[in-house]
This record gives C-alpha cells, structure tokens and sequence, in this order.
C-alpha cells in the first residue's frame, strides 16, 4: 500500500516539474514597442529619388483620379464634402446661376496657363457626353466666361447636389481635350493615356485607370508645377490596382521596399502591430460594403421581399463587428454609412434587422432560409467578412457558392451588365468607398433603377424620394426628410444585405508619414517619408526599428 502511494506521489511530481518546465518555455515575451520619436526623422521636403508603393484594391481609377486630375472642387472629408481647390469661391446669384472664382497663377502640368478659358473649354466637352450617375446630365444647360477669372454656370432646373458634382468633373488640357474630349461613361471620365495633361499633385506616366478598364500597375510622378507649394513631398508613387489581397500583405508586413501602404483584412491587425516593417493606422470612415442582392436575376429567389428581410434576420451584426470586424466599425440598418450625418440622424430609431432575435424568430427563418442555395460573387478582400456572414447563415440552412476574384473589373462587368442580362450571381460584394464625398448619394445611387449601377427591379415611390434628393440642399431640413423616406423605404424593401459600417484599417510602413481620408481620396502629396525609408537610405534598415509601433487610431 505504501508503494502505491509513493509511486503516485513520484507521478505528481515528474508531472508537476515537466508542467512547470513546458510552462516556462512556453512563456511569451512581451512585446517591445518602439519609444523613440519617428516624427523628428521625417524629410520635409521633395527628395530626388523618394518613391512610395500603394496598394488600391477598391475604385482605384476614382483615387488615382484625385492624384493627377484637378477640379474645381476637390471631394474630402469637411462636413460639406469638399474643399476649394481650382476654384477660390463662389456666388449663388439665385436657384440657377452659379458664379465660380477660379484661383489665380495656376498652371496644367504641361505649364501653359489655367484660365477661364480651360473651364468653359472644359464643361462644353463635358455637357457633350457627361457622366449620368448624378442628375447633372440633365440639369446642367451651359456655362459662360465673365472674365479671365471667373465663370458662370446655368442650370435647367434647381440642383441641390452640383457643387459635389463639380469635384467630380476634371479639368484637362486644350490638348487633352482635342484628342479624347469626355466620354460620358458610367464610371465617370477618367485620363485615358499617361501624360502631363491635368492639374494635379502628380503626372500619370506610366498606365491608367478608368473604372471598367486598368492596368495592373499605375506610376505617378510629382507635377513640378502643382499649386501647392512644397507639394507632394514624394517624387514616385507606384499603384497596383488588382494585388491579391494575400500578396498584399504578405508585402506589406514580411518585406520593407515591397509594399508602403495597403488596406488590410481587419483579422491581420495584430500580424500589422507586429511587423518589422509595417504600423497599423485605423481611423472611422464614410466608406461603405455593399453587398447586392440581385433582383434582377431570371427566375432569381431574391425577387422574394420575404426572402431579403429574412437574410438580413439572419445577420447578427454585434458579434460580426466584434468576432469579425474587431471592432474596427458601426453597426448599420441598411447600406449606407451611419458615419454620414444624415444617415445618422435618419437611422436614429431603425435598428438592424437582426438585433433581438425572439425563439419565434428563429424558428421563422429556419422555415423561410433552410435549403436555400445562393451563388456570392465577391473580391478575396472581402472573404474575411463573408466567412463570418456565411456561419451565421448556416444556422439557418443557408449554403453559399463563391467566385472570387481580385479584381474590381470582374465586379463591375459582372454589376454593371446585370441590367442587361441578368447575370447568374445572388449576392455581390462591393467596395463602395465614399466617392462621393460625405455623402449618401454613394449609396443612394444604387438604388436608382435607371442606373447600371442598381439590381432593384421596379420601385416607383423610391424613385420620386430619389427626384426630390436632386433638388434638395444638403444639411437643409428638407433633405434630412428625404434622406429618411430614401433609407426606410430601402430598409423596408430589404434591397441591400445590411453589415456594419467599416472603419479604415491600414498597413503602413514605419518610415512613411500618412494620415488616411474618411472618403475615398488618399492625400498622398501630404504624405512624406522618414531618412530611414527604403527609396532614400544608404546601408541596411536599423534593427532598432524593426520594433512593434503603437497602433495609430485616429479620429
């Protein structure tokens, strides 16, 4: 009996010391965090040679757009929208007539002058072939030159929303203008060949971008001429439109001079803190994912309004923003945005769908989703989202078949033919970055069914709040009213697949200064680069540096 006892005290004590030892070796270290100030390394000025890579997987010919294109208006992230940027101000002499002050001493990238004149030139092409997923096609009548400076806009009927659409409509060079005019398209007009024809803080040299056509790679080059003094800091920046989002940051994170800056799947935040050579940098966004549900399919199961409310049941949007999304958003009732004040004020009492399941609930959508079978068409960024959507929807009886692809051309031939054709997809993924510039019209306009861009059917009441949006002024009570029929007509209809709204999450390298934009322009002339970057450093990257960095979270 007393050997049984101590061979079983010698069991616990081999058991406890090897514990002990596996314990011991197991023990993490603590992560170091770099202490030292990396502001005070930062080049303030044009450095011969400097040159940042960029990863821009979604509307990458709406960003590149705003590098080397000049507007009047410039889309940013003010509370209006916009900021002055060819133009210095303005005067509403009434519902009609708008006079533009345009800044003076600028010149296109070739240097021949800005004047009235390249305005007027510029807005009689325009009015040719515009773009028609606003309503300025129809409201805008004509324009007329006061003098060198200042010019006059006339519109047909009152338009709520044309400065906005002013920072849509870029300003060429007469001879850009001669050999390519606009070409009204529904992606808007984009710059067709590289070359010195805008008046933005970069030259497109090399490829192009313009929404249902691009190449992989797009090299910009500082314009010598550009109006902001001292700006871009960066002499080079290199664009790739279509990365697989594995490569990207597999780039970004494992190699220094690969990758500067790229978006990231929201579940490789830590592998971002960690990184020899990255920072993560998050910040609240207007952006917007939009996930389509095709009613316009032959035959198609989403015709079914009971069918549409019931997936958007199933979503409990709570556990995917913390489970999925980290936290790094806002849950939303519908499509749009709550970061936009107006969609905020709108949703105050609309809660999502699938907030608050009841056992009764439940048990409906099981009777109502079990076997349904739904063919998902989206770009790899997303799949982290959807891999969290697809297991909530299994616990109803949901299957989902994927396509996937990295590039955003696919989505928009797949979207933008759907009208047409009714093409096979059920549910389709989109990243909807605010292009319009804090503004739901970037939502909004994919519920407009004369447009490409909508997969609703038939739906005449939306389409008079839509009417009534275009002659609205924003942040005026009336288009606060609109603003709400729009989003509870479409929460009602359950058109779009609801998900919170996300914020921006980043991966930077440690030696490039980059404060992100909430809509979808990337200020990368603000931008600069540490003596220690890859594009200017002599000799090998300290291994001081190579130490965790502080998340940055901005506001």
């Amino acid at each position: 009996m007393l050997g049984i006892v101590l061979w079983i005290v010698k069991l616990f004590l081999v058991f406890f010391t090897c514990t002990h030892l596996i314990a011991q070796k197991d023990i993490i270290e603590p992560i170091k965090y770099i202490t030292t100030n990396i502001q005070k390394d930062l080049i303030n000025k044009r450095v011969k040679g400097s040159h940042i890579k960029v990863s821009i997987p979604s509307i990458p010919y709406s960003y590149v757009s705003k590098l080397i294109n000049g507007t009047l208006f410039r889309v940013s992230d003010t509370p209006r929208g916009w900021e002055y940027m060819m133009a210095t101000s303005y005067i509403k002499q009434d519902s009609l007539t708008y006079d533009i002050i345009l800044r003076k001493g600028v010149k296109f990238q070739d240097g021949s002058d800005f004047t009235a004149d390249s305005v007027v030139e510029n807005i009689k092409a325009f009015i040719k072939q515009p773009f028609t997923y606003t309503d300025i096609h129809n409201r805008l009548k004509g324009i007329k030159k006061l003098d060198k400076y200042r010019v006059r806009f006339y519109l047909k009927q009152p338009y709520g929303m044309f400065l906005n659409d002013l920072a849509r409509i870029n300003l060429y060079t007469d001879e850009y203008i001669k050999k390519f005019s606009w070409k009204g398209k529904s992606t808007g007009d984009n710059t067709e060949e590289a070359g010195a024809y805008g008046l933005g803080p970069y030259i497109l040299v090399k490829g192009f971008a313009t929404g249902r056509a691009q190449t992989d790679v797009v090299k910009l080059k500082a314009n010598p001429y550009y109006y902001e003094k001292g700006m871009p800091y960066i002499e080079n920046i290199t664009i790739y439109t279509q990365l697989k989002t594995s490569k990207a940051v597999d780039m970004v994170l494992n190699y220094e001079s690969k990758l500067d800056i790229t978006p990231i799947p929201f579940n490789k935040k830590t592998e971002a803190t960690i990184s020899k050579y990255a920072k993560l940098i998050t910040k609240p966004s207007t952006h917007n994912i939009a996930i389509y549900l095709n009613m316009l399919k032959k035959d198609g199961i989403l015709k079914n309004q009971e069918i549409r409310v019931a997936l958007n049941m199933a979503i409990n949007q709570e556990k995917l923003l913390n489970f999925v999304y980290k936290k790094e958003g806002i849950v939303a009732p519908t499509s749009s945005s709550v970061n936009y004040m107006s969609i905020k004020k709108a949703t105050q009492k609309l809660k999502p769908y699938g907030k608050d399941l009841s056992v009764e609930d439940k048990k409906y959508l099981k009777k109502i989703l079990n076997g349904l079978k739904l063919k998902v068409l989206t770009q790899d960024r997303f799949m982290f989202l959807w891999k969290g959507i697809e297991y909530q929807l299994s616990q109803f009886g949901v299957s989902l078949e994927y396509s996937i692809t990295s590039s955003e051309k696919d989505i928009y031939h797949n979207l933008l033919t759907n009208r047409e054709f009714g093409n096979g997809w059920d549910i389709l993924t989109w990243g909807n970055d605010d292009w319009y510039g804090n503004h739901p019209w970037t939502t909004f306009f994919t519920y407009r069914t004369s447009s490409k861009w909508s997969a609703i059917d038939k739906d005449e009441e939306l389409q008079q709040y839509i009417d009534e949006l275009f002659s609205s002024t924003c942040k005026s009570d009336k288009f606060d009213k609109v603003v709400k029929k729009i989003v509870y007509r479409v929460y009602k209809k359950a058109y779009m697949l609801a998900v919170p709204s996300p914020n921006i999450v980043l991966a930077v390298n440690k030696e490039v200064y980059y404060v992100p934009s909430k809509v979808a322009v990337m200020p990368l002339w603000k931008a600069k680069i540490s003596k220690y970057h890859w594009s200017v450093r002599d000799g090998d990257y300290p291994k001081e540096r190579m130490q965790a960095m502080y998340p940055k979270v901005l506001k």
